[in-house]
C-alpha cells in the first residue's frame, strides 16, 4: 500500500465538542491509513479554550507521522496553539494570526480567594502559551507575553518574520 498524506480540517471554536470530534476523526484516519507518513491539518478558527487547545497540541505532537499545519484564513487566540503543533507550519498570503491575553468568563459570586485562584490559572496559561510560541518561533517567551498583553494581529509575512510559520504558500 502506498504512503498516504492524511488531510483534515479544524474549523470553528476550540471547544470540547469540536476537539473530541477532531481527535476521533484523526484516530479513525490513522487506523484506516496506518502507513501514512504525514498529516496535514487545515486550520481556520477564532480560538477558544486554551486547555483544550493544549490537549490537541499534545495529541498532534504524539503522532507517529509528520504533522503539517496550514492557516487557511485566521488562526486566532487558542487556535494558534494547535497551529504551533506542526513540524511544518504554512500560511496562505492573506491569512492572519491573533494573539492576546488569556481571558476567562466568570459567572456568579466569588470570594477574593476564588478570584486569586482564577488569576493564578490565567497567569499559568499565559506562561504555557508563551512557552509554546517561543519553542515554535525565533522569539523568546517574554516577547510573546508582551504581544499577548497588548493584543496583536499578525499577517502571514510578520508571522514568517517571527518564525511562527515556515512558509507562505500560494493557493493552487
Amino acid at each position: 500500500m502506498k504512503n498516504t498524506d492524511i488531510k483534515i480540517s479544524f474549523t470553528g471554536s476550540v471547544n470540547e465538542e469540536n476537539v473530541r470530534a477532531f481527535i476521533n476523526k484523526i484516530k479513525n484516519l490513522t487506523e484506516k491509513f496506518p502507513d501514512s507518513t504525514a498529516l496535514t491539518v487545515y486550520i481556520s478558527s477564532p480560538g477558544g479554550n486554551v486547555d483544550i487547545a493544549v490537549e490537541i497540541f499534545n495529541f498532534l505532537k504524539l503522532l507517529d507521522c509528520k504533522v503539517r499545519t496550514v492557516n487557511t484564513s485566521c488562526v486566532n487566540s487558542a487556535a494558534i496553539i494547535i497551529f504551533a503543533a506542526g513540524e511544518e507550519r504554512i500560511s496562505l498570503p492573506c491569512s492572519s494570526f491573533y494573539v492576546h491575553s488569556i481571558t476567562k468568563e466568570l459567572n456568579g459570586n466569588f470570594t477574593a480567594d476564588d478570584l486569586l485562584r482564577e488569576a493564578r490559572e490565567m497567569l499559568a496559561n499565559t506562561d504555557k502559551v508563551a512557552t509554546i510560541l517561543a519553542e515554535t518561533s525565533n522569539k523568546n517567551k517574554s516577547y510573546w507575553k508582551r504581544l499577548m498583553r497588548k493584543g496583536c494581529l499578525l499577517t502571514s509575512q510578520k508571522a514568517q518574520e517571527l518564525g511562527l510559520i515556515n512558509d507562505i504558500s500560494e493557493c493552487k
